[in-house]
């Protein structure tokens, strides 16, 4: 009850349109029923002016039809746009903590098919539920007054059809929905994968098996999905059975009593809106599933409180002191044991380690992508949380081990959009990374449009497109996050000297390559938790 009250308090003043989309849903079946009652009654007697009555009764009800389709998906469609924002924006609230261990195609999943399956509740079972209910008690008091039986029969036969069919297919379907979502889940991340690995699956000829493997997950849900059909079908025979059967209870009470022959024709036509529900629990659970995950997140609080006030323009110096820390993913396997690192501004120190130690997890502290469970993080002598994220995260370029290729113009990439930014400084790094030859050879140059399936650059090219960003803004701290395991050694170099020659703030460089250690002044190991003095 608690997710079905959250949903229609999520609709909000669309909640007028959703009723106004239920009278025009009563409007429709009532006037179908009368039509059917109508012209069965003018097959056995003349009726002056019926015809017209008949007109009258379809063209209205014909309308009224429309518009209560209408009507439901209209509010149907604005409140997935709504959710859509909010759910955006609440990953830009838990971002980047949230999109740290997030896989992306579970993101893609939310935003499009998660919100999509809510539409089922809106626009198919909010008022088809309503309508079928009413016009059921409707139904069973006008075929009551008629004959009593006829009001007993079809309260019983809309009471099987409409509430013990669906609650018992809602218990069936209930864990069948929720394997068919994590089998769902499943075969996305891998065709994700499949994508967005494909070069890394070609290195490491890799591609029959990641083929494989999606071929059995898809075999998986693919069975699973038979299995809720077949479940939907069996629902779908009891409730045409259970029709049967009604129908014939009524024809018999008409035969023995002198009930209208009228009312057992029209009977079997007043069962639309409820045969209708029986076939919610199969769609309707997936839609409440994917109800829930979105509203989990939208509940969800961000792992760091922007709270601060002070300004920041300049990283002098940073420190950790002490510092435990454990993902909240994995509370009680810690990463951080009593860490200590202070560095002055313009140092060049290299962090090594084996992969998953907690290098990268270090400066994720000092740039308040989490919050340590003890100790302290100071940037130029008072604690992180004082300064506001933005005005922290400003004076820091952060490149991280797998560059990121934005939709859009190689410009936009290395700018973000930067008004600031002019086309000279622009020109002037593409020349420290060798990058500018390659771009003024492209037909539009800097305008030329990107993509991560068209990227035009190669791997080692977009690399360096990623450093050029990093160098292209002001900063005093910058963070080069295994910015060299994935490229040659000619890049490596090139990247290393690039910085060498040209960037004169703090560098922190995060690597196992012990080759790209010749950048630094000093280099600490991470060994169980703490950082202690690298001897190769």
């Amino acid at each position: 009850m608690k997710l079905l009250k959250r949903l229609l308090q999520t609709a909000g003043p669309l909640n007028w349109i959703l009723l106004a989309s239920i009278g025009a849903g009563l409007l429709a079946t009532t006037l179908q029923v009368s039509l059917l009652w109508a012209g069965f009654t003018a097959l056995f007697r003349r009726v002056p002016q019926l015809w017209w009555l008949l007109l009258i009764f379809a063209l209205v009800g014909g309308f009224a039809r429309f518009f209560e389709q209408y009507l439901g998906h209209l509010a149907a469609f604005k409140i997935l746009a709504h959710l859509r924002n909010r759910v955006y924006q609440q990953i830009m609230r838990l971002a980047p903590a949230k999109l740290d261990h997030a896989r992306s195609s579970d993101v893609l999943k939310l935003l499009t098919e998660d919100i999509d399956q809510i539409e089922i509740f809106y626009a198919h079972t909010l008022a088809p539920v309503v309508i079928a209910v009413v016009v059921s008690l409707g139904f069973v008091v006008f075929f009551g007054l008629i004959q009593p039986l006829f009001g007993v029969i079809a309260l019983i036969a809309y009471v099987l059809i409409g509430m013990v069919v669906p609650l018992v297919s809602q218990r069936q379907f209930g864990e069948l929905s929720n394997q068919l979502n994590h089998a769902d889940l499943d075969e996305q991340r891998l065709m994700v994968d499949a994508v967005t690995g494909k070069l890394e699956l070609q290195q490491y000829q890799a591609v029959d098996q990641h083929l494989h493997r999606l071929r059995v997950t898809g075999q998986h849900f693919w069975r699973l999905d038979r299995q809720k059909n077949g479940r939907q079908t069996r629902a779908g025979v009891t409730m045409q059975l259970i029709l049967v059967l009604s129908l014939a209870a009524v024809i018999a009470v008409v035969k023995l009593t002198d009930a209208p022959l009228v009312a057992a024709l029209v009977f079997p036509f007043t069962f639309g809106r409820v045969l209708a529900l029986g076939n919610l629990p199969g769609s309707l659970g997936g839609g409440l599933l994917a109800a829930r995950h979105v509203f989990d997140l939208l509940d969800e609080q961000p792992l760091v409180t922007n709270t601060g006030t002070a300004p920041l323009r300049t990283i002098n110096h940073f420190q950790l002191a002490n510092v435990n820390f454990a993902y909240p993913q994995r509370p009680d396997t810690p990463i951080l044991n009593q860490t200590n690192l202070a560095v002055q501004r313009g140092e060049r120190v290299g962090l090594i380690g084996p992969s998953g130690a907690g290098k990268s997890t270090i400066m994720k502290l000092v740039m308040r992508w989490y919050v340590a469970q003890s100790g302290q993080v100071q940037v130029n002598g008072d604690l992180v949380d004082t300064y506001k994220l933005d005005r922290l995260r400003g004076p820091i370029a952060y490149v991280p081990q797998n560059a990121q290729l934005f939709s859009g113009t190689l410009r936009e990439n290395l700018t973000l959009r930067d008004p600031l930014i002019t086309d000279a400084r622009i020109r002037e790094v593409l020349n420290w990374v060798e990058l500018a030859p390659t771009i003024a050879g492209l037909p539009e140059q800097l305008d030329t449009v990107v993509t991560r399936s068209a990227p035009v650059l190669s791997a080692g090219e977009v690399q360096r497109l990623e450093l050029a960003r990093a160098l292209v803004r002001n900063s005093s701290l910058l963070i080069l996050d295994e910015p060299t395991s994935n490229l040659d050694v000619l890049n490596e170099a090139l990247i290393l000297k690039t910085v060498k020659q040209h960037y004169t703030g703090t560098v922190v460089l995060i690597t196992h390559r012990r080759s790209s250690l010749a950048l630094c002044d000093r280099v600490l190991k991470l060994d169980h938790g703490r950082l202690v003095p690298f001897e190769p």
